[in-house]
């Protein structure tokens, strides 16, 4: 009779003291080196209710965080991918003494170009190898940059869609919306958690200067296609605001929450167009991929039409009570087309 084997204990999950009142928050930003990452970074560091900043990037550390004092801000060469690389973030003496108790996720790729398994895989792979880390190591607070691409989007859809409406789980759907789909089921899945607060950002449309954003290459074309017969509500939001709304969820969301965050500025495509300075021309909607294939071809544009299918028809603006009642977000920021960014 073989000896009976040993179960091998569970490893314990790290608990870290809850931050209070007083307490400084001590954040990891992944993503860092996007813009968004970085005006977070910067908003941070100049937050005296923040202790230490480290910051993950795939390169070399960029040139514009050689001016934050040493002492408080990190950055890592880390690929969230690769799991190795995260246990050694994780693990390191630095992080551990500098007591990180916040994750805001923003290492997710949104260059539409950029599309295949591995970019499938960076992105929801890669968002739940870190949700998994902060779980394992006591992390008490992760916050999730969505989109309000995750929307289903049809002719029966209120005026305003809040946060339980539902998901485009179409597997026709682009590569772009599936990813960001997936990746926000990852998160709600794990949002019960104990000793976790794990937030979902869903904002709209970012426009601004070196914003990699789907309605800010769609407005900088020289000419702007719509389909005819449609003239949809968009909604835009300033750069500022984002900044403010992921502020919010790392000062003020005390539970697991999901979050539409939208900006001052609605109006119809033509409306923006004609504030942009630019000629709108209505097409039948079959030869708008086929127009935008073009223009990609040529170099006229970075829009993908394929990811804005149902928002150049229908409606997408957010209803953002909760964000109002929950974090006292109000934005403030105001759309200026052709005029420098202030972030």
């Amino acid at each position: 009779m073989s000896p009976e084997k040993k179960k091998t204990p569970a490893k314990p999950r790290v608990s870290r003291p809850r931050p209070g009142p007083e307490s400084k928050r001590n954040v990891l930003i992944t993503g860092v080196s996007s813009t968004v990452g970085r005006h977070l970074a910067m908003h941070l560091m100049n937050d005296p209710r923040v202790g230490v900043v480290f910051g993950t990037g795939e390169g070399a550390p960029p040139h514009f965080f050689q001016s934050f004092d040493r002492a408080r801000f990190r950055y890592v060469q880390a690929d969230i991918l690769r799991s190795r690389q995260l246990k050694n973030l994780f693990g390191s003496r630095e992080f551990q003494a500098a007591g990180v108790n916040t994750v805001v996720h923003l290492a997710f790729i949104s260059d539409p170009a950029k599309r295949g398994e591995r970019i499938h895989r960076y992105n929801v792979e890669g968002t739940k190898n870190l949700l998994d880390k902060c779980i394992e190591t006591g992390i008490q607070k992760f916050v999730f940059k969505s989109s309000d691409v995750v929307y289903k989007l049809d002719s029966k859809n209120p005026v305003y869609l809040d946060e339980m409406a539902d998901l485009n789980h179409d597997p026709n759907a682009d590569q772009w919306i599936k990813d960001r789909v997936a990746a926000e089921m990852i998160c709600r899945a794990k949002m019960d958690t104990p000793g976790m607060s794990i937030v979902i950002l869903r904002i709209t449309n970012i426009i601004g200067r070196n914003i990699n954003a789907q309605l800010n290459a769609y407005f900088d074309g020289n000419v702007i296609f719509k389909a005819a017969g449609f003239d949809p509500l968009v909604n835009l939001i300033h750069m500022k605001d984002v900044i403010e709304a992921i502020r919010l969820a790392i000062f003020k969301a005390q539970k697991s929450n999901i979050f539409n965050i939208a900006g001052n500025d609605t109006a119809p495509i033509s409306t923006f167009a004609e504030l942009n300075q630019r000629t709108c021309v209505s097409l039948p909607e079959p030869l708008l991929p086929v127009v935008n294939f073009a223009m990609r071809k040529l170099g006229l544009t970075d829009y993908y039409y394929s990811v804005d299918r149902e928002r150049m028809r229908y409606a997408c603006l957010l209803d953002t009570t909760r964000a109002r009642t929950i974090l006292g977000f109000e934005p403030s920021g105001s759309v200026e087309f052709r005029e420098p960014d202030a972030y």
